[in-house]
């Protein structure tokens, strides 16, 4: 066995442009292989790291009443609110969390109408609770304007024809029903990933709320929370709605599956797209081996000749192909780590089509990212192709003829 090990590490360097060939496709292929992963993952985490900071938080608290139907007056049980804010604020895993006060109504300008989910919020509670003081693209954040401020989504302002220090009329209904209209400034412009949010969402100070919707008691309809640790959302919903009454916690997988669902076919995609790469560096190697046994026909029927048998002289093949995978591969990860690990700490601007991820939910800023068990994932398929890969030039040799084979020019 150290025989056919050694003459077939000697045959993997005879021929170095054909070696090259192999070891080349096999680097190449992992490290495009792995970086095309890191960069979809990195994409899918942004996008929900995005929509997580910017939206949804990583729990919410409803009434019962308003996730049936979310109108005004389905706001949380006015007794219930200091109870679930000592609930909240005593959960350990809690780092932050904000209450708001949300309505629909209607935004009117020169330029047209749309409808809105107008939010009334603490401003310093927001900054802490989600990233939108953070993605102003101009103006600033309930700091200029006293006389009702707002601001707004991207999509918004240019439906709306809409900039800093324009007015925005707000129309919606009181407490009593009444419909009850007023002029807002808008503060600033802000850009989740989200173009469907930036579109439909806006956000007043919660004082302007109360005094617009007349209510007698503070009317608060959601609570958004962010925690330490985002795999422990549900386990901290769980507790919640164990201590509260009236209302319900729900995590960010429950308020929005989709993202949930994101999240599991990722993984799927991952190795689809691992395994499409591989099985085409498979074809390549069966290609450049099956040259490789083609062209030293001569050879093989002279060692069959002078005692080799067909067994050594498929496993010799065998493991010429695993050698140069062996090599590769290392070289491979290697290199795949090194700019998934750059990439993924500086960044790829992808600014020059930015409005087409903004209609994606993705920032043009992307980050690769890749769960560690892919270099594990993709080392195997490699390993598990190239033997399969070597099979088909190793049948090959064994039915040569060794007559026929030493005579062959």
């Amino acid at each position: 066995m150290k025989t056919i090990i050694k003459i077939a590490w000697r045959n993997v360097w005879r021929n170095r442009l054909r070696s090259g060939v192999v070891f080349g496709s096999v680097v190449i292929g992992i490290w495009a292989g792995l970086f095309v992963v890191a960069m979809s993952q990195g994409m899918l985490a942004q996008q929900k790291r995005g929509m997580l900071e910017s939206q949804i938080s990583n729990i919410q608290i409803h009434a019962d009443s308003y996730l049936a139907d979310p109108k005004l007056e389905n706001c949380i049980p006015p007794n219930e609110l200091a109870n679930i804010e000592t609930v909240i604020a005593s959960a350990p895993e809690v780092k932050h969390f904000v209450k708001r006060s949300i309505t629909m109504g209607t935004g009117t300008t020169a330029s047209g109408f749309s409808n809105l989910k107008i939010m009334g919020i603490d401003p310093e509670k927001e900054k802490e609770t989600t990233t939108i003081s953070e993605r102003l693209l101009s103006g600033s954040y309930f700091t200029t304007f006293k006389n009702k401020p707002v601001l707004i989504g991207r999509e918004l302002a240019d439906e709306l024809n809409l900039e800093v220090g324009k007015s925005l009329n707000l129309s919606f209904q009181n407490i009593n029903g009444e419909f009850v209209q007023a002029g807002f400034k808008v503060e600033g412009i802000f850009a989740t990933p989200s173009l469907q949010y930036d579109k439909s969402n806006l956000f007043i100070l919660q004082s302007d709320f109360m005094e617009l919707v007349e209510a007698d008691a503070e009317m608060i309809h959601e609570y958004a929370i962010v925690i330490d640790d985002l795999e422990k959302s549900t386990a901290v919903s769980e507790s919640i709605n164990q201590k509260i009454n009236g209302a319900k916690a729900q995590d960010w997988a429950e308020i929005a599956p989709d993202i949930s669902y994101m999240d599991e076919a990722s993984e799927l995609g991952q190795n689809i797209i691992l395994v499409i790469i591989v099985f085409a560096l498979a074809f390549g190697i069966v290609n450049t081996m099956l040259m490789a046994v083609l062209e030293r026909k001569r050879e093989l029927g002279m060692l069959l000749c002078i005692g080799m048998n067909k067994t050594s002289v498929f496993l010799m093949i065998m493991i010429e192909t695993i050698c140069l995978s062996v090599i590769a591969a290392p070289i491979g990860l290697m290199l795949a780590w090194g700019t998934i690990t750059y990439f993924g700490i500086v960044g790829i601007n992808l600014e020059s089509v930015g409005d087409a991820l903004y209609k994606a939910g993705i920032d043009s800023m992307v980050f690769t990212a890749i769960d560690p068990w892919a270099y594990v994932t993709i080392t195997i398929f490699i390993l598990i192709a190239s033997i399969i890969a070597a099979i088909v030039p190793a049948r090959k040799a064994l039915k040569y003829n060794p007559a026929e084979a030493v005579r062959a020019v």
